[in-house]
């Protein structure tokens, strides 16, 4: 897991200088080591967190072939690189590492672009052909890990973070109005359902799709992946689909075990995460072909949030209980955490309805710990219809429904943790979203996924036995939210205030200023937002948060600057 840039231009080459601030502005993403190379049209860029193969021959950019024909920076896991590195050394291929990375690079020169349907993991990486002279860029098939890139004149350049951009020499900050538009209608789905953003000339290569181009900067854009094309057979049973289900997740999890660093889990006690630290339980006593995995496997994070409603503590002490993790207990201190609402602005890139400080600062004390790899439960929601309000679809438009949620709703909130993890330089894997579980899950019949008065009815099942019963069988999701209520109240009091009273706000064509700037300001002195309001306050954050992202993306302000307590 790391951060990449890259540039190719063949008229004005790339300058060391402007590669280095390019590379070193995601220092944050990769803080074990830095990379560069260039050679004339062609420079890369690679900030290290090193987790497979710790020593200086895992360094990117990571020359492979004969003489170092291809040239690769790389962000992301292929979870089966052992079982292809076997395969591609019975094709004669040798490698000097022990990374994945090579295992990519060797694939590329075996299969073309093919190798990408050979993959199990998550990546975006791009490679350069010194003989044909041509740049290869790939992004997995959920877009887990993000690619953004800018063309302007004779220039490509690309990056794993918008930030990256505007270390460019010739890169002018501007508002894209229709991205921006896209993220205020629908925050939750644009990140899926459009490939602009809200910086002005910066596009994301799409999930699931690949791009070549030669010297001259021609590009072409391929779809590689579409998950209606992988869907499995399904077993006609419903306790053989259980089983089956099982067994993938359990094979899912056993891959994403590999590492040569400890791993931990954030645990919230729901079903999703308890499943995955119960699962890294069972196979550590089955020692299930652990290749790879480090003894060092057992933390559990769990964020607490004492004397409130969303606090789920007892649950996770079950876990613990049960699966014999070392618990590491983070308390939520509301106070402190709302100062941090303009760095998580700053992480997140983006423009989002929820101040999700929270999670910010749980992988924060997982990098204070120590701990840069953790197992995660994200995905199995919008996959088997884990929100109360799936149960309004008929069977009958229920699968079209999750389908298009998972890809559509499902890349805002990877996105949403991968900035706010990698800010902190911590890995998140996803089990659940292992390509043969999401296309089998997906390709269940509906009724296995909603059903006897439960959602993710046969991912429950499939669990008996892995986590408590108590859990297995909650009716009810808590989520892991902000108190925004208490925080409009008090805590984010003046930066409200003073962001209600910003040119920005006052001449924005996005929202009614004069129907609610009134309101916003009359509440927030008094302290009388209500509850009853959480979706309002919402929307009002979203605008408010549009303004901050402004300020620091394209006024270039720092976030100190806009820090107010």
């Amino acid at each position: 897991m790391c951060g990449i840039v890259g540039i190719l231009d063949n008229r004005n080459h790339p300058k060391q200088a402007e590669l280095d601030r390019f590379t070193d502005s995601l220092a944050h993403r990769g803080p074990d080591g830095r990379g560069t190379w260039r050679d004339g049209c062609i420079a890369l860029g690679h900030r290290r967190l090193a987790i497979l193969d710790l020593t200086d021959t895992g360094k990117c950019p990571m020359p492979f072939g004969d003489n170092n024909r291809y040239w690769i920076t790389y962000n992301g896991e292929v979870y089966n690189f052992i079982e292809l590195r076997r395969e591609l050394e019975s094709h004669g291929h040798r490698f000097r590492s022990e990374t994945d990375t090579e295992v990519i690079a060797a694939a590329y020169a075996q299969w073309g672009k093919d190798c990408l349907l050979r993959f199990n993991g998550m990546w975006a990486f791009a490679i350069w052909d010194s003989v044909d002279k041509t740049l290869f860029l790939a992004r997995d098939r959920f877009g887990i890990k993000p690619f953004y890139y800018a063309v302007s004149g004779s220039r490509f350049a690309f990056a794993s973070e918008m930030k990256a951009f505007r270390e460019l020499a010739e890169f002018q900050p501007k508002l894209d109005s229709e991205g921006l538009t896209a993220y205020l209608a629908d925050p939750k789905a644009a990140e899926g359902k459009t490939d602009r953003t809200p910086l002005e000339g910066v596009r994301k290569l799409p999930a699931g799709h690949c791009m070549m181009l030669d010297r001259d900067g021609k590009m072409q854009l391929t779809r590689w992946w579409s998950t209606k094309d992988h869907f499995p057979e399904i077993p006609q049973g419903y306790r053989q689909q259980v089983e089956q289900l099982r067994e993938l997740f359990l094979d899912s999890v056993r891959l994403r075990m590999r590492s040569d660093v400890s791993i931990g889990s954030c645990l919230s006690g729901g079903i999703d995460s308890s499943g995955v630290v119960g699962a890294l339980a069972l196979l550590h006593k089955r020692d299930a072909q652990l290749e790879r995995c480090p003894q060092d496997w057992q933390k559990a994070f769990i964020a607490t949030f004492p004397d409130s409603a969303i606090d789920e503590r007892t649950y996770a002490e079950e876990v613990v209980a049960m699966t014999d993790a070392k618990p590491y207990y983070w308390v939520f201190d509301g106070e402190r955490a709302v100062r941090n609402t303009v760095d998580v602005i700053w992480s997140h890139e983006s423009v989002y309805q929820g101040n999700m400080v929270p999670i910010w600062a749980t992988y924060r004390e997982l990098r204070r710990d120590g701990t840069v790899v953790t197992l995660d439960g994200h995905g199995a929601d919008e996959m088997l219809g884990g929100y109360i309000w799936y149960f309004e679809e008929t069977y009958n438009t229920l699968n079209s429904k999750l389908y298009d949620d998972f890809h559509q709703a499902l890349p805002t909130l990877l996105r949403n943790f991968d900035r706010l993890a990698m800010a902190h330089g911590v890995e998140i894997r996803t089990p659940y979203l292992d390509w043969r579980l999401v296309s089998y899950i997906l390709a269940l019949p509906p009724e296995t996924k909603i059903g006897k008065g439960f959602t993710k009815r046969v991912l429950r099942d499939a669990l008996e036995g892995i986590i408590p019963d108590r859990i297995r069988e909650r009716r009810f999701k808590m989520g892991f939210s902000s108190p925004m209520v208490d925080w409009f109240n008090g805590g984010m009091e003046k930066l409200i205030l003073e962001t209600i009273e910003h040119p920005l706000w006052k001449n924005s064509p996005y929202w009614d200023v004069k129907k609610i700037k009134p309101e916003i300001k009359l509440k927030t002195e008094r302290h009388a937002w209500q509850s009853s309001e959480k979706s309002k306050i919402s929307k009002y954050w979203l605008y408010i948060n549009a303004v901050l992202w402004h300020r620091l993306f394209i006024d270039g302000e720092a976030p100190e600057s806009l820090r107010t307590t």
